[in-house]
């Protein structure tokens, strides 16, 4: 547990080092969200949850693109003689769950701010939420580490990583236009559970598979 804190304080240390990064994300979202509402001015609620997951799949995609390719080989070199590669990747995807929840965040307050807040069941919303941050965490961070391998990482890394993270798109689809009663399902809870287990098999796809790749 050590090591993997220390894993998570070097990406900290590392984010703000380079907060031009870190500013331009946000930047990107508030903007996206500001031109929406200066041209639409006002939304449906069901153009509200299709924007808010479009404007953050995005965001993770340039968030996360950077997460293998930010330092140097060398450097990888370096913490494979340190730590284990479980400890690395958890360490990874800890950092970056964070991260891209603190950005889901971030758009929600704007989109609130500009474009109001019309959820009306917060638990079932903010718990399905979690578990498709953690699932697109988990599926871009594995992407970001086999694009780093080509020249052209983040054009292949959009091109894997969009299809793999299209089935939790669409069930985060679903989940919110419960939680803002635009439908009524019955099945709402299996639809969580299988959110929940996307996210299990892809964590122990990418436990599995790291330690082979990183030593390649």
């Amino acid at each position: 547990m050590n090591r993997i804190k220390e894993i998570f304080l070097k990406e900290l240390r590392v984010e703000f080092r380079q907060k031009y990064t870190l500013g331009g994300i946000f930047l990107f979202s508030a903007t996206v969200v500001f031109l929406i509402y200066k041209v639409f001015n006002t939304v449906t609620e069901l153009e509200w949850s299709i924007l808010l997951w479009i404007i953050t799949m995005f965001s993770a995609l340039n968030a996360i693109v950077k997460s293998f390719s930010q330092e140097k080989k060398g450097t990888y070199l370096y913490y494979y003689s340190l730590f284990d590669p479980i400890e690395l990747i958890i360490g990874k995807l800890i950092y970056n769950t964070l991260f891209i929840f603190l950005l889901f965040a971030a758009i929600l307050l704007f989109m609130s701010l500009f474009l109001g807040f019309p959820v009306k069941d917060t638990e079932l919303f903010f718990g399905a939420s979690f578990l498709g941050i953690f699932g697109l965490s988990t599926i871009l961070t594995f992407i970001s580490l086999i694009s780093t391998s080509d020249q052209t990482g983040s054009t292949l890394m959009s091109v894997l990583s969009i299809p793999l993270i299209l089935p939790i798109m669409l069930l985060l689809l679903k989940t919110t236009a419960v939680s803002l009663r635009l439908i009524t399902d019955t099945s709402i809870d299996q639809d969580v559970l299988l959110l929940a287990a996307i996210d299990a098999i892809m964590l122990g796809t990418v436990i599995i598979l790291f330690p082979s790749l990183w030593r390649s």
